[in-house]
């Protein structure tokens, strides 16, 4: 089942810059991409969070910056993450294509996590009703 989590994007580079693709804008799309992402979590997590839906023609602010930082910080605080995944930034400005990966990682990272404990709980629902088979002892 495919969810938001498999759209962020991670790999934006200094070549996607130059190109000028549309990947490397800090746009409405990215900001609705990274607050479903968040939506999902949170409700995956049982975290409460606010989230919004922007528009097209809506303006980051500090104060949206904040609060998508602080829904980030209460997601990353609830669960566990890789030990690769990148931290928490200071504050949210979306300066450059890294501090973009960086977020949209982290999110991908707890849904990663999520997924593997999920899996791992079915893996081992269905092998606690096994019973030894063959000429293992």
């Amino acid at each position: 089942m495919s969810t938001v989590l498999d759209t962020l994007i991670t790999d934006r580079t200094a070549a996607d810059l130059a190109a000028d693709l549309d990947k490397v804008y800090a746009d409405y799309i990215c900001l609705n991409r990274v607050e479903e992402a968040c939506a999902l979590l949170a409700e995956r997590l049982g975290v409460i969070i606010q989230t919004k839906e922007w528009k097209m023609e809506d303006f980051r602010t500090d104060t949206e910056m904040t609060r998508l930082l602080s829904n980030i910080k209460a997601l990353r605080s609830a669960y566990y993450v890789k030990a690769s995944t990148p931290a928490s930034p200071a504050k949210i400005t979306y300066g450059s294509i890294y501090q973009a990966n960086d977020i949209e990682q982290i999110l991908k990272d707890l849904g990663d996590m999520y997924d593997s404990m999920v899996s791992g709980q079915q893996r081992l629902a269905f092998r606690l009703g096994m019973r030894v088979i063959g000429n293992r002892r």
